[in-house]
């Protein structure tokens, strides 16, 4: 079993399309703290992913070159104190620390993610990722560099 075994948290409001999109989740079985929200269109086709990890996201968009990385106010220590701000709310912020980048797609290709969308995230979010070297595909993490 992969450190990182997924499962779709089915719901009656995962089953409604609104503006043409549902919306899923998947759960990460072994780290509770980890999610993906996945938006697909009537005929199943992902339209955006938000991947949540330690307080960081990954977050891909049909028509967009790359992934985006960020964080969220917990991981940045930027908790509004403002009138009006719910206690415990994220917010999330751009961020382009590379590492988190490496994490997330370190995480994404060892994961056990269910049938039905496995195949569209790995194709979406790390086959753009995924180096050559030697005619053998590497993982995120590995060093093409050396020979």
């Amino acid at each position: 079993m992969s450190p990182f075994s997924f499962y779709e948290i089915k719901t009656q409001k995962s089953k409604e399309f609104v503006n043409g999109v549902r919306k899923t989740s998947l759960a990460c079985l072994n780290h509770p703290e980890i999610h993906f929200f996945l938006w697909l269109d009537e005929e199943e086709k992902l339209k955006q992913v938000q991947f949540v990890f330690d307080e960081n996201l990954l977050e891909w968009e049909e028509g967009r070159k790359g992934l985006v990385a960020s964080e969220t106010n917990r991981k940045t220590g930027h908790v509004s104190r403002k009138s009006g701000s719910q206690k415990g709310s994220r917010t999330i912020h751009s961020s382009r620390d590379i590492s988190i980048l490496k994490k997330g797609l370190q995480i994404i290709h060892t994961a056990e993610l269910p049938d039905d969308y496995d195949a569209m995230i790995r194709t979406n979010l790390l086959h753009p990722y995924l180096k050559q070297k030697n005619g053998r595909t590497q993982k995120p993490s590995e060093d093409s560099s050396s020979s």
